[in-house]
């Protein structure tokens, strides 16, 4: 489906929204991949929780853009907004980028918070580490990474060697579409000029509403240090969760069917109500069965 915006370009958008809808996920991708990305969490929501999900301007169907930095983007969020939540209640989720781009929305937007029950923010991009990384050799491999995937795109060997979703976890026509998108030369140009923009981003500091960081166990670099940055973004909020998905690293959080619906489970819950205080442990379904096992074996019998 293509939406049309006020300027005559189009937003590649994926809508569904049930009669009976009692609120709306409206799901932001992360670097470089297809909202296609968000299939098996879409597939878990309840019958009535809706969604909104979209390529951003410069993948997949999507006219680039011209403009540079965040005001154009939160235009963007607002319009999909006013055209299909119907003002129903809305909960922001975003992986990667994506999670740090509606956290900045509804941070930086005026008004954005009104009507947001909550943002969850899915092993999200943390801006200031993103900018100390300049010049370093990890961004010089980010770089030339980007790069040679767009050389292979062009000459159509990414097609016999995706860059992301190796496994092919999701359903068959879903793999086959994201398997299209990655061979898209425009792809990697758009990544990695959403690569750079992001190190001009601000820190986010303050989020008047909810908020659930989701950070996924295993990670490419130092895990001690990935989970310490994610610790980091679950304080910008007064009512904040900060849950572990075990078994999981940055991109089968929402790849793998079961993390997708652990993932699913935390978006459309209830929403935390307390700030993570001194005593903070990060969360994980695995701790939270165990007591839930332990408090039954407490109870009279």
């Amino acid at each position: 489906m293509m939406h049309e915006r006020p300027d005559g370009s189009l937003v590649e958008v994926d809508v569904s929204i049930p009669s009976q809808a009692r609120r709306v996920v409206l799901l932001e991708n992360g670097l470089g991949t297809p909202h296609e990305y968000w299939d098996w969490v879409c597939g878990a929501l309840p019958a009535d929780v809706g969604y909104v999900r979209f390529n951003r301007p410069g993948y997949g169907l999507s006219t680039p853009d011209t403009k540079y930095g965040l005001e154009p983007h939160f235009e963007l969020l607002q319009e999909l907004r006013d055209t299909y939540a119907g003002g129903l209640p809305l909960v922001l989720a975003g992986h990667s980028l994506g999670g740090y781009l509606v956290a900045a929305y509804a941070s930086l937007h005026p008004d954005a918070t009104k009507g947001v029950t909550h943002v969850v923010m899915i092993d999200a991009t943390e801006v200031v580490s993103l900018r100390h990384s300049r010049r370093t050799d990890v961004d010089r491999w980010s770089h030339q990474s980007m790069l040679m995937e767009q050389a292979f795109a062009a000459t159509g060997l990414s097609v016999f060697r995706p860059a992301m979703n190796v496994n092919k976890q999701y359903r068959p026509e879903i793999n086959r579409s994201y398997t299209a998108f990655l061979a898209t030369p425009r792809t990697w140009a758009t990544s990695y000029r959403e690569y750079r923009d992001a190190m001009t981003y601000p820190e986010l500091a303050d989020l008047d509403c909810p908020l659930t960081v989701v950070t996924a166990e295993n990670n490419a670099g130092d895990n001690a240090r990935h989970h310490g940055i994610q610790a980091r973004l679950a304080v910008i909020s007064d009512r904040a969760r900060h849950h572990f998905v075990d078994g999981s690293d940055h991109e089968s959080l929402l790849a793998v069917q079961q993390h997708a619906e652990e993932v699913t489970e935390l978006i459309v819950g209830e929403p935390p109500s307390e700030r993570l205080g001194e005593s903070w442990q990060p969360s994980t379904k695995s701790r939270q069965d165990a007591e839930g096992v332990a408090e039954r074996e407490r109870e009279p019998r």
